[in-house]
Order: structure tokens, then sequence, then C-alpha cells
């Protein structure tokens, strides 16, 4: 194994912002279970794999750079790291000429929070969805903290970034989407009777302070809560969404 250059290792000190990301079109994939989906799903997007000294690197099909275990600690963005990190290419975020393929669109509202994208995007995964819409203002979808809570689903899916919420909704109705639905605590349809929630539809979830932007014409969607909890997490109303869907088709 060869080691890290300086020059290696500035790229991926680099890497850790939205703007070194942006600039250098590549982003970090870090810790076991994520790296080996990437390895899995999109191995040709690995740029060059970086390990710690003392990691089982002979059980990957990867060429490695090793790092002695102290200077490997400062590279990793976790208090307790695998040993393990990929610089990998950015997967495209632009896919305007290729209609999507799922019977609902999800779109991800100007979600901040690193950790509830990624277990949105997760199962999304999951349930096996293939498009994620996200509106700007979202969190950075490839940053470190969103790929590791989402276990690297990134490169199995087609994440499509877009503009704000009504120039998302017109690429959405231009590939027959034909109605919105936005989550809303407190009213709405509940998404376990609204028989028309999955067919050609887009399902809206909101920031986590802000909810949906405000789309004429979209039609409030709710989660039945008999306590007197004031919302859920957006992760969790994801989930619970999400799993509708399967449910209703084994049903």
């Amino acid at each position: 194994m060869e080691e890290l250059s300086k020059q290696q290792e500035s790229l991926l000190q680099s890497l850790r912002s939205r703007h070194g990301r942006k600039k250098h079109e590549l982003c970090l994939c870090e810790g076991v279970r994520s790296c080996r989906e990437l390895i899995s799903s999109s191995p040709e997007l690995v740029e060059f794999a970086v390990c710690s000294a003392d990691f089982e690197a002979a059980k990957w099909p990867l060429s490695f750079l090793k790092v002695p275990p102290a200077r490997f600690a400062k590279l990793s963005a976790t208090i307790e790291s695998q040993g393990i990190i990929l610089v990998t290419r950015r997967p495209c975020t632009v896919w305007r000429d290729i209609p999507p393929e799922d019977p609902f669109a999800l779109v991800l509202d100007r979600i901040s929070d690193p950790g509830n994208m990624g277990t949105i995007l997760r199962t999304a995964r999951a349930i096996g969805l293939r498009d994620i819409w996200l509106t700007e203002c979202s969190a950075d979808p490839f940053s470190d903290k969103v790929i590791r809570a989402a276990t690297g689903a990134h490169f199995a899916l087609r994440i499509r970034e877009c503009g704000p919420l009504p120039e998302l909704a017109a690429e959405l109705r231009s590939h027959g989407i034909e109605r919105f639905y936005r989550t809303n605590p407190h009213e709405g349809v509940t998404c376990f009777s609204e028989k028309s929630l999955f067919e050609r539809s887009a399902i809206i979830l909101g920031s986590e302070g802000h909810g949906a932007a405000e789309l004429p014409g979209s039609i409030p969607l709710t989660i039945p809560m008999p306590g007197d909890a004031e919302s859920l997490n957006v992760a969790q109303a994801a989930t619970i969404i999400l799993f509708e869907h399967v449910r209703r088709q084994q049903t």
C-alpha cells in the first residue's frame, strides 16, 4: 500500500466543506457500512481509498493509501473512526432528460438537518424508490454527515436537486405528476385513508422549523396523532408515510 500524500490529505480536509465538494466535484464516504454500499452500487465513482494502518484492508477489493492510526484519527470526522474513507466523485444531481420511474415523487423541501436527510434517504432506498427530489436551501446530500446517516444509500438513488418548490413542481407536472400533498401536523387528509396518495402524486416533506413552502393547489397531508404531541420529527413522518406505501402494495 502507498502512503497518503500531503496534497491528498489537503484535498480530504477541503471536502469537509460544501464549497470544497462543489469545487472539486468530489465527496467523502466514511465508515464500513457506507463504503460497502458505495462499492456495491457505484464502484466506478471511487477516486482513491484511505485507511488506517491497522484496518483489515486485505478484505476489500480496493488499493488503499495507508495512514498511521493517530494521523487517520485527525482525518476522520467521527469520534470513533472505523478506519476507512473513500474519496468519490459527487454523483450527478441534474436529471432533467430522464423521466422519474417511481409511482410517486418524494420531495424534500429545505430539509436542513443532515441526520434527518440521511435517515429519509435510507428509508427511501429501503422501500425501493429510485428518485429523490430536493428544493434549494436543503442540506448538501453529499456531506459526510448525510452520507453516514444514510449509510451510503445515495449511491443507489437518483438525487435531483432543483430550485424553489414552485419550480420543482413545474418540472414534476411536466412528467405527469397530477397531485401535490404537503405534510401538515394539524390538518388535512390522512396518509392512511387518502386513496390516491401514491398515484401520480408528489409528497412534500417540509423543513424541520417551518414546514413545506406554500404551493397553490396542494393538498394538506397529516398523520393521525391521538396523543398531545405537537408534531413528529420529519424523518419519523417520512418513515410512516413511506411504509404506508409498502403496506398498500402488500394488501
